[in-house]
């Protein structure tokens, strides 16, 4: 098991450091297009067509991207009040379930995603001009990059050799 967590782990180093730069340049970029859009809304009484799209699909991109280092930090949304009251054993197992709760949406995400990637491979956006394939492509890549990094969180709540069950922390979760 600990082979297999250093296995992905290795992959996903570099893949970890390539997006952090595109999510974050996706952020600049998406805060000057709204920003001007704004400001050319206000000022001239006419912005540009195309910003309004543009922005749309960098917050979808960018939201999706960053999922998966959230789901590997472990600062995803969730309601966990309750869970401060369970025993560590019951926390660890539902912590587990939701984990794999997550595999088995981003898997829809996947398997969805690529047939809306297919269905909309004549398409155009209306102002970009862009083929929206392009813009579909966002649920396999960050529903693949999800799914793996939330297989690397699950596969860490179990115990390595040497460690009981109620010692081991994974790092992707939050206690």
């Amino acid at each position: 098991m600990k082979a297999l967590i250093q296995f992905l782990d290795s992959i996903l180093k570099p893949v970890r450091k390539v997006l952090f730069v595109v999510v974050a340049s996706m952020f600049g970029l998406l805060v000057i297009v709204a920003f001007s859009q704004v400001i050319l809304r206000f000022v001239f009484n006419k912005p540009p067509s195309w910003s309004e799209e543009l922005a749309r699909y960098l917050q979808v991109w960018f939201v999706l991207l960053a999922s998966s280092i959230c789901i590997k930090d472990g600062s995803h949304l969730m309601v966990d009040y309750l869970v401060h009251y369970l025993p560590n054993l019951l926390k660890k197992i539902l912590k587990q379930f939701v984990i794999l709760l997550i595999m088995v949406f981003v898997t829809v995400l996947i398997v969805y995603g690529t047939k809306m990637l297919l269905l909309a491979r004549s398409q155009t956006s209306p102002a970009l001009h862009l083929p929206m394939s392009v813009v579909y492509l966002v649920f396999p890549v960050a529903g693949t990059l999800m799914w793996l990094e939330s297989l690397l969180v699950f596969l860490k709540t179990f115990p390595s050799s040497g460690e009981t069950q109620l010692e081991a922390s994974p790092e992707g979760l939050r206690d």
